[in-house]
This record gives C-alpha cells, structure tokens and sequence, in this order.
C-alpha cells in the first residue's frame, strides 16, 4: 500500500491534472504486477483512474509506455486505455490513464480478438524496428531500425538478450550454443521475411482482456514493428487463447509454412528475458528452447 505522504502527493497531483478533487478519494490496489504497484483511484462524482506507481528512476519506463498506447490506439478494433499524464514527484514515478473494468478473455471473445489482432498487425512500416527503444518488462528493448528482419532480431532482440544472461551468469556453453544460433540465423531463416507489422510485443494472457462491452483491450506494451508471428508465439507461451482466436486472425492473415519453427525462435527471445529478470527457474525453457531451435535449422 501507499505511504501516506506518498499517496497525499499523488493524489494532489491528480487533482490539478484532471480538474477533480481526488485529496479524499478511495485508493485501492487493482491488479497484479511484479514491476509496478496499481492502483484504483475513485470517487464520487469523478472518474475513476487507474495509476501505476513506481521508483523515481521509472518514470522513462512511463513515458515509453505512453508513446507505445498511443501507437497501439491507431487501432480502432480495439480498446486501449487513454492516458492522462505521468509525472515524477518527491519520491515516485507515477502514471495515471482510464480505469476501465476488465474481464479474462474467454470462448466468446476469441474470434473477435483475434480478428482484431490481425487488424493492429495490419498497421505497417517499411523497415523493422521503431523510432525510440523502449523496455520489455525491465529490460531496456533496442529497436533500431533494419531493412533485414532476421538481422533486427539477431542484433536487436537475442543479442541483447545474450549479453545481459552473461552477466547474470548464464553457463558458457549455454552461451556458445546461443551465439552459435545467433550466427546462423540470418543464413537458415533468409528465405522468410515478414511484413513489418505494428506489434503488441508481450502479448501473454496477462495483457489481453475485454472491457465490459465485450470489446478486445490491450495495455502494458512493448511494441515494435516486426513479424507478427512474434505476438502469436508468445500468446501462447502463458495460458493461450482457444483456437477460435488464431483462426479468426489467420482468416485476415494467412498462417505461413514454417512457423513451428520461427515460433520456437521468438519464444527465446522471451525465456531469456525472464531468465534475465526472474533468475534459473526459466533456465530448463531457455535450455530446451536453444536445443530445438538449434536442431531444426543447423
């Protein structure tokens, strides 16, 4: 919970920036994260807000996050919270956007999903990559551009990626089969290359929900412009939708030969990030990952 001096800060704050008075509204927890506390923030007669709060050090991490909802809201399909500004006072980082009411993706909410995942990935660049780096739970996530997608993902994504599991003590010859991956990607995987789609980029079951209209709603970012196979991979890495959702989207985007594989490779990306977040406990996936991915295509 809130220090109250803490709380008393923010809560001025709101009320200057939305025109309410917020200094004694409701403040309770609202959801569940590992790198933020939230919160609801309500009372009556104003709107609800939904805020995360955070050390003074995460307000770049806010600030990212802003430009990747606003990205994400180019798409009319679906429901992205509107943000109401993000600030850094005494002793927080603080971001405060629409409180909307969210309910589990269930089988009536697939098709629709992922209808409408196959419209945001609709929206397209002509390199992969984007205009600023941004961040991937804590990670900072490198997002310069390239013509070539297989060498933004080798050198923007499971680089790294690499490096950073060489500080946290990643075994060597773990380390070596990754580079050897890392070296034979571009050659293997060159005859594929995708559009370069605007991307959710953590697309877990975590950040997909429906509003109480029933209406797909998407939040905590990562995005990019890259392969779409990328968001499908990882929706299936922690509790994935039923196949309603992939055949609604692969009626709009026609599933491509070849993804198992490629699936396997973005799925990497992915345990090695939690390896480098969480610790050993995502060793085993990153093993068993970098085992397969290196049997299929060497």
């Amino acid at each position: 919970m809130l220090r109250g001096n803490i709380q008393e800060g923010i809560l001025d704050w709101l009320s200057e920036l939305l025109g309410h008075d917020y200094q004694r509204a409701r403040v309770e927890a609202s959801g569940a994260g590992c790198i933020n506390e939230t919160y609801e923030v309500s009372r009556r007669n104003s709107p609800s807000v939904f805020i995360k709060v955070g050390s003074p050090a995460q307000l770049d991490m806010y600030e990212k996050e802003v430009k990747g909802l606003e990205l994400l809201r180019q798409c009319d399909s679906i429901h992205v919270p509107e943000v109401f500004g993000t600030a850094q006072l005494d002793s927080c980082s603080v971001l405060a956007m629409e409180f909307i009411s969210l309910s589990p993706l269930r089988t009536a909410h697939e098709s629709r999903f992922g209808a409408a995942l196959a419209q945001l990935h609709g929206i397209e660049r002509n390199a992969f990559g984007l205009d600023h780096h941004n961040f991937i739970g804590r990670s900072h996530q490198i997002n310069d551009w390239k013509s070539d997608w297989w060498e933004f993902y080798c050198e923007n994504r499971l680089l790294p990626q690499r490096k950073l599991a060489q500080m946290k003590g990643m075994r060597l010859p773990l380390l070596k089969d990754l580079d050897r991956l890392i070296e034979i990607i571009p050659v293997a995987m060159q005859r594929y290359q995708p559009r370069a789609s605007l991307l959710h980029g953590d697309l877990w079951s975590g950040n997909m929900a429906v509003d109480d209209t029933g209406v797909p709603t998407l939040f905590d970012p990562a995005v990019y412009f890259g392969d779409g196979e990328t968001d499908l991979a990882m929706s299936r890495m922690f509790g994935a939708p039923g196949q309603a959702f992939y055949d609604a989207y692969h009626e709009h985007i026609p599933q491509q030969d070849g993804h198992e594989v490629r699936s396997k490779l973005y799925d990497l990306y992915h345990w090695l990030n939690h390896f480098n977040l969480f610790g050993v406990g995502y060793l085993g996936q990153v093993e068993l990952t970098l085992e397969a991915s290196l049997r299929e295509i060497d």
